[in-house]
């Protein structure tokens, strides 16, 4: 090798030597930041630097980005400005106008309907239990005496409204009007409470219990399809100013019940190292591999710098 390659040669080494070992140094402090995940001890002794910078300080990091989240992040008033935006309750109006749109389409049966969402064995009780709520309700009508009574009242009040005239009304007036008021109408009553406590009463539950099982049985759109276009915007303003309300009234009460530092602080405490590193370095690793680059460059400023010091 020539004395002019040897020159060449004695002068870029200390700048290729001085640029790996800066670029080599940036990254073994970068790898440092999570490596080892665990101490390491020789004799008993642990070795300097184990666990890595953030393995070891997990706890305090975890304290930290809790407090920054809950103090600073996730507040009443910042939460509240997203949920109430303008694209926020758009969004809103837009979705309930589409259930609405659906539900106009939908051609499966209510209880299918409702049996996919709340599952068969829910609808069926449902069903049941309002099956039961109507029977009390009847039967509380059926029993009481007042029923059959009213309804004879105004039989016997018709009856002497229509023989009002002549002879026949005089003597309905005076006799056939007393006659039916303490004799025929109080057998009308009991005629009439009779009927409705038997078949009267198994009438009306199968009456009700065919319009519940026809109710059930028709399609989603035969209830929804006659909604107006109108009836459908003040659906969609209802909603919009329940949600509203809701998010105005609920959401500072509900922020004070839940310790989001907390919950943030244990969710990074329980994240294992591996998902925490790939986590950061996915966020950052652009800036990282700069700065193993930036001290790659320093160091070879640094071996030029010392070959111009030297000459």
């Amino acid at each position: 090798m020539s004395d002019e390659m040897l020159t060449v040669v004695a002068m870029i080494w200390p700048v290729v030597i001085g640029g790996v070992i800066g670029a080599f140094t940036n990254f073994l402090a970068i790898k440092m930041m999570f490596h080892p995940y665990k101490e390491m001890r020789i004799l008993g002794f642990v070795m300097p630097f184990t666990p890595g910078i953030i393995p070891k300080r997990q706890g305090d990091l975890a304290k930290a980005v809790g407090k920054v989240v809950s103090e600073n992040l996730v507040d009443a008033d910042g939460i509240s400005k997203m949920l109430l935006s303008e694209s926020t309750v758009q969004k809103l109006r837009d979705k309930v106008d589409g259930v609405v749109r659906s539900l106009q389409t939908n051609e499966s049966t209510v209880k299918d309907f409702f049996s996919k969402y709340a599952g068969e064995e829910r609808v069926a009780a449902l069903v049941r239990r309002v099956k039961t709520e109507i029977e009390v309700k009847v039967d509380g009508v059926v029993s009481d005496d007042k029923i059959g009574q009213t309804i004879a009242a105004s039989a016997v009040a018709y009856f002497e409204q229509k023989t009002t005239n002549g002879f026949l009304g005089m003597l309905s007036k005076n006799i056939l009007g007393e006659m039916a008021k303490s004799v025929i109408e109080p057998k009308i009553a009991t005629l009439i409470n009779d009927v409705l406590r038997g078949d009267g009463r198994k009438m009306i539950l199968s009456i009700v219990d065919d319009e519940i099982d026809r109710a059930t049985s028709s399609s989603v759109a035969s209830w929804t399809s006659k909604i107006s276009d109108e009836r459908v915007e003040e659906i969609k303003n209802e909603v919009v100013k329940l949600y509203i309300e809701k998010v105005t009234t609920e959401l500072p009460r509900l922020l004070k019940t839940i310790d989001i530092s907390r919950i943030v602080e244990e969710k990074i405490t329980a994240m294992d190292m591996p998902t925490m590193e790939r986590l950061v370095t996915d966020v950052a690793n652009h800036e990282l591999n700069m700065l193993v680059w930036l001290g790659g460059l320093l160091g070879a400023i640094i071996g030029l710098a010392n070959l111009f010091c030297f000459v």
